[in-house]
C-alpha cells in the first residue's frame, strides 16, 4: 500500500471507481493529520509509468495505449453532474489554473484583440462542463509490458471543467516527451485547435 495525496484526491478517486471503469487504486482511507499534512491509503499497483515506457515502445503499443485513454475520457466526459455549473473547492484545485485571469485580459486586449474574442467565447456561460482528469500526463499513466493501461495516478486537480480543458492541457503541458503528441489526437477528440491556439498565445505573451 502506498501513502499520498490529500482528501480532495481521494474525493475524486472514489467518484471514479464508483462510475466508471477506469483502473485506479483502490483508496482504503483519507486523513487529515492536521497542520497541513493530509495523506491516502491506497493499493500499490504494479507498472511503469508511460513517461518511462514510452521510448521502448512500438507504434503498435503507443496507439493500443491512446485507444484506451480516448475510451476513459469518453467516460469522464460522460458521467453526469446535478449542477453542472457549480464548482467546488472540493472538485476543482487552484494550482496551475487554465483560466486566464484579469490581468493577463488586460495584456492581451491591447496586443491580439482577435484571441481575447476567441478566448472570451470558450468561456461562455453556456459552455458544457464534463469532469476531467486535469493532468492525464504520461507520468500519471502506469503501462505493463503489453501496452495496456494498468492504473491512471493523479486525481488532485479533476472536476468539472468545459470539454476543451482536457485537450488543450494534453498539448501545452504533456509535449516533453518525443512522439506523444503524435498520438494525443487519438486520446482527444480533435475539435479544440482554435482553443488551443488561444491559450497558448495567452501564456506566451505573459511570461
Amino acid at each position: 500500500m502506498d501513502v499520498c495525496g490529500d482528501e480532495i484526491e481521494a474525493e475524486n478517486m472514489r467518484y471514479v471507481s464508483e462510475n466508471t471503469t477506469i483502473p485506479i487504486p483502490h483508496v482504503h482511507e483519507s486523513q487529515n493529520h492536521g497542520g497541513g499534512v493530509k495523506s491516502i491509503l491506497m493499493d500499490y499497483i504494479e507498472g511503469q509509468t508511460l513517461q518511462d515506457a514510452w521510448s521502448n515502445m512500438i507504434p503498435s503499443q503507443k496507439m493500443s495505449i491512446a485507444e484506451e485513454l480516448h475510451g476513459y475520457i469518453r467516460q469522464l466526459h460522460g458521467l453526469k453532474h446535478e449542477h453542472p455549473r457549480h464548482f467546488s473547492r472540493k472538485s476543482i484545485s487552484t494550482r496551475r489554473p487554465v483560466y486566464l485571469d484579469e490581468y493577463l485580459f488586460s495584456r492581451l486586449t491591447t496586443s491580439v484583440p482577435d484571441l481575447v474574442q476567441i478566448y472570451m467565447g470558450i468561456n461562455r456561460a453556456d459552455e458544457k462542463m464534463v469532469f476531467t482528469h486535469g493532468d492525464l500526463a504520461p507520468r500519471n499513466i502506469l503501462v505493463d509490458d503489453h501496452g495496456h493501461v494498468t492504473a491512471v495516478l493523479d486525481w488532485e486537480l479533476a472536476g468539472w471543467h468545459p470539454e476543451w480543458v482536457e485537450t488543450v492541457r494534453a498539448y501545452t503541458f504533456c509535449n516533453d516527451i518525443p512522439g506523444w503528441t503524435a498520438y494525443l489526437s487519438a486520446v482527444f477528440p480533435p475539435n479544440h485547435a482554435t482553443e488551443y491556439m488561444a491559450v497558448a498565445f495567452a501564456r506566451h505573451m505573459t511570461r
